[in-house]
Formats: structure tokens, sequence, C-alpha cells
């Protein structure tokens, strides 16, 4: 009888090892589907935004499409932007704990111009409209782009972005906050006012409080800063410099916060080449007093590990993806995972996490909720039949490997 329940159990182990299978987003599949970004509720609820292309006057819009935590669809795409001409792109998404959420992106501000602003559009949790499409920045000369969005537990949020600001030749970080309402909180800022500063990003605590950051480009030794902030956008420390490692290739650094404030910061790059680049991370106090120094990530340290995203739950554990080149004559890409506890011990080895290899993988997100259950999503091509399509995965924080099944059977 004893030899049935360890076959029931290694059957069960075994299924609870195994993460749920690729799931693909998008309804629609013509052309290309690109840049997913993905937020998650208290709930398990999450939603998924991306970029459509249409062609014609339309060229890229941002859909949205939101599911139960089961990963079961929750009515049908939708449209985000109300203005479509131009190119929309570059979304970023941000959810409350009863699950309302914006979503902010790039556009022009009309099909013949160049310059590029960043808008928003909030949503209730039934996936219904709240007011109008919203121009963020104030400042409208130059480029504004690469925004990112994050949001406290009640709804109020803010946006940060790259802002090309023409009059002192140079590219700085920008903030703009707002309340429950959607309503500007003060006017908007800018992070820095030194060097060329591109890609930030935002995590918020549910109280409200953020933390920034973003890439510093020296040319030949770029810096990850990062700079905290109250809730009402004074700030909390001044730009504090993440990586201690010289580097000089180009990074999106990703930043993920915990109910407590504890955060932790991942950026790629490498002394010398960009094909070499590796995954570095490094974890702070909710004072931004580092917990250790700068570390690597991942394992393979061949070829070039590049664009990681980082999650946290209220807990403290982290999940850091990112996309691994594979050798082949035309470059294409896999993506990988690598689980942390809380101390920011590795939970496990790194793991793929793509099953269809036959194509080129990027451009991905990541959510933690606190269960420690985890979604990726990304766009992968040619899986969804047509060009570029967006696809997801769900899987654990638990690792199964270090299970002494041997031990069980050697004892029944």
């Amino acid at each position: 009888m004893r030899g049935v329940f360890v076959s029931y159990l290694f059957i069960t182990l075994l299924l609870a090892s195994t993460s749920i299978a690729e799931f693909q987003i998008n309804t629609r599949t013509s052309s290309n589907q690109a840049n997913p970004a993905i937020a998650m509720d208290a709930d398990g609820n999450f939603v998924i935004v991306w970029s459509s292309y249409f062609g014609g006057g339309r060229s890229n819009d941002i859909f949205g499409q939101r599911f139960d935590p089961n990963c079961t669809p929750i009515g049908e795409e939708f449209q985000i932007n109300t203005e479509t001409s131009g190119n929309q792109k570059e979304p970023s998404v941000a959810i409350d704990n009863t699950g309302s959420f914006v979503v902010a992106w790039q556009g022009p501000p009309s099909e013949f111009e160049k310059d590029e602003d960043i808008f928003s559009q909030r949503f209730d949790p039934n996936g219904q409209p709240l007011g109008d499409e919203l121009l963020i920045n104030t400042y409208t000369q130059g480029r504004q782009q690469h925004p990112k969005v994050a949001m406290d537990r009640s709804g109020a949020f803010a946006v940060v972005w790259e802002s090309e600001r023409l009059e002192i030749d140079t590219t700085v970080v920008s903030c703009q906050l707002f309340d429950v309402n959607g309503l500007t909180v003060g006017e908007e800022f800018e992070i820095n006012l030194l060097d060329d500063c591109r890609y930030p990003d935002v995590a918020m605590d549910p109280n409200g409080k953020f933390a920034v950051v973003w890439m510093e480009d020296g040319s030949s030794n770029n810096l990850i800063m990062v700079r905290l902030y109250n809730a009402d956008g004074s700030a909390r420390t001044k730009p504090l410099d993440a990586s201690t490692i010289k580097f000089n290739t180009i990074t999106r650094p990703s930043i993920a916060m915990d109910a407590n404030g504890y955060f932790v910061v991942a950026w790629d790059g490498d002394p010398n080449h960009a094909s070499d680049d590796d995954i570095h991370a490094r974890l702070y106090d909710p004072n931004g007093t580092p917990l250790g120094e700068q570390f690597i990530v991942n394992t393979n340290l061949a070829d070039a590990q590049q664009y990681p995203q980082v999650a946290m739950n209220n807990m403290g554990e982290f999940v850091i993806v990112w996309e691994s080149e594979v050798q082949s004559i035309t470059v294409e890409r896999d993506i990988f995972c690598q689980r942390f506890d809380s101390l920011g011990q590795q939970i496990g080895d790194e793991f793929q996490l793509n099953s269809y290899v036959e194509g080129d993988q990027k451009s991905l997100d990541v959510v933690l909720n606190d269960n420690g259950d985890f979604v990726v999503v990304w766009q992968s091509k040619g899986q969804d039949g047509s060009g570029w399509g967006i696809f997801g995965e769900i899987n654990s924080m638990e690792d199964f490997t270090d299970f002494d099944f041997l031990s069980l059977v050697a004892n029944d």
C-alpha cells in the first residue's frame, strides 16, 4: 500500500514541479505583436498589455487582455489607446489591490510629428476606461519615451520616462505623480540633471513610497543609479550608485519592491563587450542601504545574457528573468529564470522557461504573487502563425528538486 502511496506522491510532485504550458495572449495574430508588460492584483488576477501593428495610418496600437489566476482570459482583448494615428508603443502597466489599473505608453502628438509624448489610460477592475486618454508630460519639446508606471494599493501612481531636453542638450529622467482619481500631484519633476540618463524604471510600496532606477550614460563607464522618494514626491536620498563593476554596454535596468520597502535592482553588462553581458543584481533595505555587493544572477556565462526583468512579492522573495542568446547562424534567444528567497539566496538552479524554441524569444516581463506563483510574458517569433506573438507561462517559487524521493523509496 505504501508503494502505491509513493507512486502517487511521485506523480503529484512531478505535476507540481511542472509549470503550466505556454499560453497565447493575443487573439489578433495578423502581423506583429510586441513589447508585452504585465501587472497582477492582490487576488492573482492579471492584465497584459502590448503593442499591435496594424499598418497604414494606424501603425501600432496598444492592446490588453485580462486573466484570472488560472490564466483563463476575462473577456476579450481590448484596445487601450484612443488616438490611432502614428505609432503607439512601449506600454507599461500597474495595478492596485482592487484590480483597477493604469497603462502608460509613448506616441506622437500627431501622425505628422516626429517627436513623441507620454500618454496614459486608467481602467476600473472590470476593464472599463476611467476618463479619457491623458497626456502625461508637460514638457513637450524633443522626444519623451520609454515610460514606466508603478501604483500603490489605493490606486495612486507614478509615471517615469526618458525626456530629451533640447535646451541643455541632454536626456533626463522625468516623473509625474497622480492621486487615486488620476489627478496630477504637483508638477512634473526631474529625477536627475546630470549626464545622459536613459531607460528609467520605477517601483512603489503599498503606501506610495517609490524608487526610480536608470542607466547613466558615461560612454566608457556607464552607471546604474537609483533614488528613493516619499509618496509626495520629495526625495529621500541622493542618487545612489548601484553598480560597482565598470561596464560600457547599453542596458535597461529593472526594479521591484516589497511591502516593507526592500527592493532589488537588476541590469546586464560587461566591462568590454555586449556579447559577453551577464545579469547583475543588488538588494537594498528600505533606506537605500545595500544588503551586500552586486552579484551575477546567471549560471551560464557563455554568450550574451541581457534585458533582465525582476519581480518581488510582499515577503521579499524575488525572481529575475532574462534573454539568453543562443549560438546559431541567426542570433536567437531563449527566456531564462532564477528564483531567490528574501535573503537573496538562490532557490534551485536557473532554468529555461520557453518550450517553443523554433524562433526568437525576447522582450519579457514578470510578476510574482505572495503565494509564490509568477507569470512571465514575452514575444515569440512565428509561434502564433504570423510574425511575432505574445506568450506567457505561470511557474512557482517552489523548488522540488531537493525532495529526497530515493530515501522515501528506500524506507518503504
